[in-house]
């Protein structure tokens, strides 16, 4: 399904708000039906919650703004996993080494 512009957007809403989100739900919906089988019930799930958050939020501006806060703790938790999970896997320095002496070769004599 091909994406309007911004602009066929905006007019779309101005014009016919119902419409315009018979539209929305379809493009989300194709997304969602584009990614893989494994991820799709997750996706439901995450769009499930930030349509919830858009009806409670009482403003388009809250909304945006609350839908923003998940995002960003979710990177933030995303950020978090990735570095303990980096700490964990990073090899230890041992605690003690046997040092090797090699001696010097000798020149040879000229």
């Amino acid at each position: 399904m091909d994406v309007p512009t911004f602009d066929e957007l905006r007019d779309l809403l101005q014009r016919d708000p119902e419409g315009f989100e018979i539209l929305r739900a379809a493009l989300i919906e194709d997304c969602i039906r584009r990614s893989s089988t494994r991820n799709q019930q997750r996706l439901r799930g995450l769009q499930f919650v930030i349509d919830a958050r858009r009806r409670i939020a009482g403003s388009p501006m809250k909304a945006l703004l609350d839908i923003q806060t998940m995002m960003y703790d979710s990177l933030l938790a995303l950020q978090q996993t990735l570095l303990i999970q980096r700490r964990t896997s990073e090899p230890s320095a041992p605690l003690s080494a046997r040092v090797l002496h090699f001696r010097r070769p000798q020149s040879p004599q000229r």
